[in-house]
């Protein structure tokens, strides 16, 4: 992604999503249930404090307000689009078009962790759970690598934006390890601390314990201890990626899981154009769009990353946290 041209289009983060594709559905190697367990939870984790231990308070609101608009549509698009769908593959898909419906419907209005939810909740037979995993993470790959070459070509920049990402990047090639030590300490101690109030805490979800701390501690004096968070961040949101690639196989969805991958591809098309287009109608700026789309489609923190690949550092708050209202 930095020695390529079409790397450089692309970014780091599209890049790694496109191999992971590209591995599984080649070699069909998949990561075992454990290694992927251990990146979608303390790696990634450590990935959202690091990337949040970078965030002014002071900047959030005017940006949320921004992206609540976009995103209270982008939900309504996808409850509407799944009703559409199921009305239009009912008969094609079954008896487990309910099921499906309900599942689909928590995945793209607040990401992987309401579509567990609601899985453990419906119990369906787990040929047809690994089957609407795969079909979800193929429909929300296409949708966010496309997400990030719309918003790379046609979003324009915020004059704001532009400078604070000036200022993340200029500095990144002379920064000495050790900017790089203090930041992951930072990082390590947030994450324990939100470890520790987890277990106080048991009834509160934790991811909102560990936003919560890392906003905190974000806004303490030390900034400049802290400058090495944002590119850490970057770093280690990659892997969750590359998970996701290489769990998106092909060839299951291609035979009888095929009425499967339809709906939920139809479901993403439908929410993405619709929204789209009611963006023109409302004049909504693009990137803010993208990102809300992305937060209801994958949660907060796909929408973190996609305002990371746009070069919208100021619009990570906001994606966490109208990514957290699709939780709830």
């Amino acid at each position: 992604s930095r020695s390529t041209s079409l790397g450089q289009q692309l970014g780091t983060t599209l890049v790694v999503l496109v191999l992971g594709l590209l591995v599984t559905n080649i070699t069909g190697w998949q990561p075992t249930k454990e290694a992927a367990a251990l990146i979608s939870g303390p790696i990634t984790s450590l990935a959202i404090v690091q990337l949040l231990l970078a965030i002014d308070l002071r900047r959030v609101w005017p940006d949320a307000r921004r992206l609540l608009p976009s995103f209270v549509a982008a939900v309504l698009l996808t409850l509407i689009a799944v009703m559409l769908s199921g009305l239009v593959l009912g008969p094609w898909l079954g008896e487990p078009l309910s099921v499906l419906s309900g599942m689909f419907a928590a995945r793209f209005t607040g990401g992987s962790i309401n579509f567990v939810s609601i899985a453990r909740a419906f119990d369906p037979p787990e040929s047809l759970l690994l089957i609407a995993t795969a079909a979800s993470h193929v429909a929300f790959a296409i949708w966010f690598a496309l997400s990030i070459w719309i918003g790379q070509r046609w979003a324009t920049p915020d004059p704001a934006s532009a400078c604070e990402s000036r200022a993340q990047d200029e500095p990144q090639v002379h920064k000495p390890l050790s900017v790089y030590g203090l930041a992951l300490l930072w990082g390590l101690g947030v994450l324990f601390a939100s470890r520790v109030l987890e277990l106080l805490f048991a009834a509160v979800p934790a991811i909102l314990v560990l936003t919560t701390v890392s906003l905190i501690v974000a806004q303490l004096p030390g900034r400049v201890s802290r400058r090495g968070c944002y590119d850490e961040g970057l770093l280690l949101i990659q892997p969750f990626f590359t998970v996701i690639g290489l769990s998106s196989p092909m060839s299951g969805l291609l035979g009888e899981g095929l009425p499967v991958l339809v709906f939920a591809t139809l479901i993403v098309a439908l929410q993405a154009v619709c929204l789209l287009l009611l963006r023109r109608w409302c004049r909504w700026p693009l990137a803010e769009t993208l990102v809300a789309s992305q937060a209801s489609i994958g949660g907060p923190s796909t929408a973190l990353a996609l305002a990371t690949s746009l070069k919208r550092p100021e619009l990570v708050l906001p994606s966490v946290a109208i990514g957290l209202l699709g939780y709830l």
